[in-house]
């Protein structure tokens, strides 16, 4: 079940998104997590059903990454929050630049999963 959360206290916006449904980009095979990019699907039923969309995308400022029951909240770059096009598809997708500091070892940790290089 996707779980959408949006808190609007003093400006700030959260959204939570399932793992399943993001693709992350690390720096160097275990560096830390650099960006994180809806998959198309995922983006166009946010974007249908205005979740996400260019207008409300810089007010977003925790990302919370779901998976196995778990949940792992990580702060973004508003600023620096855009839309991109897809290799496949119409519909743009949101790009997320990852604030918080977190490696590929402390990631898998929490999860207690290892990812796909």
């Amino acid at each position: 079940m996707e779980a959408v959360v949006e808190r609007e206290a003093k400006g700030m916006k959260e959204i939570a998104i399932q793992e399943k449904d993001l693709t992350l980009q690390w720096r160097g095979n275990t560096g830390k997590l650099v960006k994180v990019r809806l998959k198309n699907t995922r983006a166009m039923e946010m974007w249908y059903n205005k979740q996400i969309t260019e207008e409300n995308i810089q007010e977003i400022t925790t990302l919370n990454i779901i998976k196995n029951g778990k949940s792992l909240a990580l702060e973004v770059y508003p600023e620096k929050s855009i839309y991109v096009k897809p290799n496949l598809g119409r519909i743009n997708v949101p790009v997320f630049f990852i604030k918080t500091p977190i490696n590929r070892g402390v990631f898998e940790e929490i999860f207690g999963e290892t990812l796909k290089a």
